[in-house]
């Protein structure tokens, strides 16, 4: 009988000490970007829980961590100075610095909820959108969301869960649909 009851409290903890991730909304890549593109990264405004007080350096850890994910496929980013900057700024920077592409994003929570005795995970929703600066059109947008582990000797902040949901929604921008939809259909029996 104990034994029983070890096994069910070490699942029921492990099952709260995974990390998760969910992609509430997803506007799919109009069109393939390439190596050649370049990308202005807004600095949004710092993340807040509610109407709490802001996370300092929230926005900073976003937009390192975007133009971390968008690096491994092209060669030029330029992060913003400016936190909360407007789409229409943004478009105007990257067109006076010759940049193909807008990167938005807007940090709608975050939660550094973690610590010893709380036992609460870390959690944020950022919400994306890369626009083309000549046209002015969306390329594509998400709301993307992640909560860290839970537990009680688990420590950090929601800057750790970033690469993850940042590179789900980056990585397809420069994939070519037409190729997926080809290899799925190679595969179909």
């Amino acid at each position: 009988m104990f034994r029983y009851l070890a096994v069910f409290l070490a699942a029921i903890t492990l099952s709260a000490c995974t990390e998760r991730y969910r992609m509430a909304s997803y506007d799919k890549p109009t069109v393939q970007l390439d190596r050649q593109s370049s990308f202005y990264v807004t600095l949004p405004a710092d993340g807040r829980h509610g109407a709490g007080s802001s996370y300092n350096g929230s926005a900073a850890n976003t937009a390192r961590a975007i133009s971390d994910a968008l690096l491994t496929h092209v060669d030029k980013t330029v992060i913003g100075t400016v936190k909360g900057e407007t789409l229409e700024e943004a478009m105007a920077r990257a067109k006076q610095d010759g940049l193909g592409y807008v990167f938005q994003t807007t940090i709608l929570n975050w939660e550094d909820r973690l610590n010893l005795l709380s036992g609460r995970p870390d959690r944020f929703t950022l919400q994306f959108a890369v626009y083309d600066v000549l046209s002015g059109q969306e390329i594509s947008s998400a709301i993307s969301s992640a909560t860290g582990k839970g537990g009680p000797i688990t420590m950090g902040n929601p800057s750790k869960l970033l690469p993850e949901p940042v590179k789900t929604f980056v990585d397809p921008l420069f994939q070519p649909a037409a190729a997926t939809t080809a290899t799925t259909a190679a595969k179909a029996p």
